[in-house]
């Protein structure tokens, strides 16, 4: 499968940098991850057609409790915009 185009909205940017190094490095291999298959995220219902939200949520490590969340757009033929990432307190997927 192809890589998809992807950008970051202003929040998204913002938040960014609002993450610790380690949140920084989980936030960029979920990325490659998003790229590659911009399905791999749960749709959230009801957004406005062309365009499907999405969240992707992984964990911090593989033993914690703690999470990622990246709130994301594909519209078809445009790409991805990464809408939003934010710390989760607990996994939920």
């Amino acid at each position: 499968m192809n890589e998809i185009p992807l950008e970051e909205a202003e929040p998204a940017r913002k938040a960014f940098g609002d993450l610790t190094e380690g949140e920084r490095e989980v936030v960029r291999e979920a990325l490659v991850v998003i790229r590659r298959d911009r399905t791999v995220g749960r749709e959230i219902p009801g957004w406005r057609p062309p365009s499907v939200e999405y969240t992707y949520t992984t964990p911090l490590a593989h033993d914690s409790a703690e999470a990622i969340t990246i709130v994301y757009t594909h519209t078809p033929g445009m790409g991805v915009t990464v809408v939003y990432y934010f710390r989760d307190p607990q996994v939920v997927d």
